[in-house]
């Protein structure tokens, strides 16, 4: 079984990206009445012994990580002898249930969370009773190297949790002028938790 590694991080303060994107999809899109906030995380994951140094290298040289503007989770999980996905033609499928794993570390106060509980706190945290979170894992077609990079994106959707997550695709998924903004289906696979 192959170790899979993964590292997590979201802003610290006001993440611009998303929060531009939040404007944008609640003023011009389709469903954007239903959409009530919007985070994101970015997304390292590796296999094995791929990346020299692992984790520890992530954490200190910077291009992965800036403790002055970040918080961090770092997860593990026995991944088999490939990835919890195949790096092409992943179009919406459903995210391994044990996906992002163990959680290791964070400079979150987390104490006694789990991964899961680490990663709704790198995602805004629980949403209110009424509200349903949808992810979409985004990462480019074609990525080459021994580090998997994208962005997880957390769509708080007010209204029928049934539909939720047809309502979170349809803002995220790139379709036509109203329909989409996160996800460009030609340049990325996504996959949906």
């Amino acid at each position: 079984m192959t170790l899979q590694t993964t590292l997590l991080t979201s802003h610290k303060g006001v993440d611009l990206h998303a929060a531009s994107a939040l404007l944008v999809m609640k003023d011009r899109l389709e469903d954007g009445h239903r959409l009530v906030n919007l985070f994101r995380c970015e997304m390292h994951t590796f296999w094995g012994d791929s990346v020299v140094g692992g984790m520890e290298k992530m954490l200190t040289e910077g291009r992965y990580y800036n403790p002055n503007k970040h918080h961090f989770g770092h997860f593990t999980t026995q991944g088999g002898s490939s990835p919890w996905f195949d790096w092409n033609d992943r179009h919406g499928d459903s995210v391994a249930d044990f996906w992002p794993g163990e959680k290791q570390e964070t400079d979150l106060e987390a104490g006694v969370l789990d991964g899961t509980e680490l990663l709704t706190q790198l995602l805004g945290g629980i949403p209110s009773a009424g509200l349903t979170a949808v992810d979409v894992i985004a990462y480019s077609i074609d990525q080459e190297g021994p580090v998997l990079s994208g962005v997880v994106w957390r769509l708080i959707i007010d209204g029928d949790p049934a539909t939720a997550q047809e309502a979170g695709l349809n803002l995220a998924l790139a379709r036509s002028r109203k329909m989409g903004l996160l996800v460009n289906p030609h340049m990325e696979n996504w996959l949906v938790k």
